[in-house]
């Protein structure tokens, strides 16, 4: 009908196009958003900063401040008057439950007869304050009975009853000037079922022999605490 009725107009625009309009306009008065603030910029630093977190947390973990695997490893050994270190030559300590097979003498002959349980033998190395190095070989012997463990301590502190051999006379390493330490300084004791034995020497003797096998012998009894990182 032409003109149309008030009440008999129809839309002019329909309501799917009025409703798109709208969207527009709403569009267009919106706020721009901050000069400066590319949200793929900001995504981008979140995850970086994600990353150098989980970089951090890994390298704790690793490094040792976790106090997890791979962290360096700490003595247990008191302090003493000599400073240890692990040899080169033998970074890790040998075990074996044939004491008899590593060792001579009458020493030897019992432990035959009174087989220990293990023997933990390592080697170290420390420095003299007139930079000669010492070779200190470290044997901790477990015997099954705390009686049997006096027995061998006693037939170790006597001479001539020979010993555990240490790492050199038991051709475990080779030293350039040492084919054995049982020519140095030696020290044992006992710790209820363990029978401690060490034995010293430097390839580098002193002037005095006298004074240098006392000089060895410092340096084992020092060096007894060490199976504290062996038990």
């Amino acid at each position: 009908m032409f003109p149309p009725r008030p009440y008999g107009t129809a839309p002019l625009y329909p309501a799917d196009e009025l409703q798109k309009l709208q969207t527009i306009m709403d569009r267009r008065s919106a706020p721009p958003p901050p000069r400066g603030r590319n949200p793929w910029l900001l995504r981008g630093l979140v995850l970086v900063a994600v990353a150098v977190v989980s970089g951090l947390v890994w390298w704790l973990v690793n490094s040792g401040g976790g106090g997890t695997s791979g962290a360096p490893t700490t003595s247990s050994a008191p302090a003493g008057k000599f400073a240890f270190v692990k040899a080169a030559e033998i970074p890790q300590p040998l075990h074996d439950t044939n004491c008899a097979a590593h060792s001579y003498g009458k020493t030897k002959e019992f432990l035959g007869q009174t087989p220990c349980q293990q023997l933990t033998r390592a080697l170290y190395t420390t420095k003299l304050s007139d930079g000669r190095t010492v070779y200190s070989s470290v044997s901790v012997v477990r015997m099954k009975s705390a009686e049997d463990a006096a027995k061998l301590k006693d037939i170790t502190s006597q001479d001539g009853t020979g010993s555990v051999s240490d790492l050199l006379l038991d051709k475990a390493v080779s030293i350039p000037g040492l084919d054995r330490l049982n020519n140095g300084g030696f020290a044992n004791e006992q710790r209820e079922r363990t029978v401690v034995i060490v034995e010293s020497d430097s390839p580098n003797k002193g002037s005095d022999k006298a004074s240098h096998h006392a000089e060895m012998k410092r340096v084992s009894l020092d060096a007894l605490r060490l199976a504290a990182d062996l038990t």
